[in-house]
């Protein structure tokens, strides 16, 4: 169980560090002026850079229609941080079954100590992640 708290660990540091990374280095788009969250792009992939903004064409995982758009670069760096939070949640969610457990909470207050801290960081991660990629970076217009 040890292991998977070091684990834990990694990807909740990672995570917050990550999730407020800037990107540099875009070349500006003829359109610039049309580029914002939720506008229609063509080649997933793309970069380009409005004022101070940095943006990504792809899926944006708040926008519906899921078709490509362009996304705030930030919005893609959290979303993949988010996407491997919730790996480990999974995970260490299936090593809680296996002993009992059936919320991660309950093996936190099981284990105690820094694994309880480490869980209940876990949990407050994605909430966080998930909140900030709604209302911050991967809002339609912004």
């Amino acid at each position: 169980m040890v292991k998977s708290s070091n684990k834990v660990r990694a990807v909740v540091i990672a995570a917050s560090f990550g999730l407020f990374l800037t990107t540099t280095s875009f070349a500006t788009a003829a359109n610039a002026a049309t580029v914002k969250n939720g506008v229609s792009c063509t080649k997933a992939g793309s970069k380009t850079k409005v004022g101070s903004k940095s943006y990504v064409c792809g899926n944006n995982p708040y926008i519906t229609p899921t078709k490509r758009t362009w996304m705030l670069t930030n919005c893609k760096l959290a979303n993949d941080l988010y996407v491997q939070l919730k790996s480990a949640e999974a995970d260490m969610l299936s090593q809680a079954n296996i002993f009992g457990y059936k919320t991660l909470t309950d093996l936190g207050n099981a284990l105690g100590g820094q694994e309880q801290k480490d869980v209940n960081e876990l949990v407050k991660s994605i909430t966080d992640s998930d909140a900030v990629m709604k209302n911050d970076f991967c809002k339609k217009g912004k």
